[in-house]
């Protein structure tokens, strides 16, 4: 699918703050530089979040409507709070292996919220990669994560 762009809705960019726009705009373009998946049109991705979910909705350039797909926050929540919880020990651990072991731990939960939002997304044939970005995404829309020692990026294991 050549995804071609994602818009958060205006609720949530009016309460973010400056450095989460920053995160979030990051967030997006890692999002677009590999996304695949199986739509023929050219796509945007809106992105609303309210107090009981996430609403991705997809659209053509004619603003025609592609899919909306639904997320219940406690779809995701087990996950959220899971990978939030590893981070915070990564930023407190003592020692290289330690740090290891929780950054695998992190890698092994954002895999898992990936497939899930792989298998919500089925209709639209996202790939795992994919799934795994929108996660950063949705997690950095739901958690203020620029406050997070750690929640960026893997460590390399030696």
């Amino acid at each position: 699918m050549p995804l071609n762009a994602v818009v958060i809705d205006e609720r949530t960019l009016q309460r973010g703050s400056e450095a989460q726009h920053v995160e979030w705009d990051a967030n997006i373009r890692e999002l677009l530089s590999k996304a695949k998946c199986s739509v023929e049109d050219v796509a945007t991705l809106h992105v609303s979040l309210t107090e009981q979910r996430f609403i991705l909705d997809f659209r053509d350039d004619d603003e025609r409507e592609l899919g909306l797909i639904a997320i219940p926050h406690d779809v995701l929540s087990e996950h959220i709070t899971e990978y939030i919880d590893i981070v915070r020990q990564i930023a407190d651990a003592d020692g290289v292996n330690r740090m290891e072991t929780l950054d695998m731990a992190k890698k092994v939960t954002h895999d898992r919220a990936g497939r899930v939002l792989k298998r919500e997304l089925r209709d639209f044939g996202f790939d795992l990669e994919t799934s795994r970005r929108l996660f950063t995404l949705l997690l950095s829309l739901r958690v203020d994560t620029t406050r997070l020692v750690g929640i960026h990026g893997h460590r390399t294991i030696r």
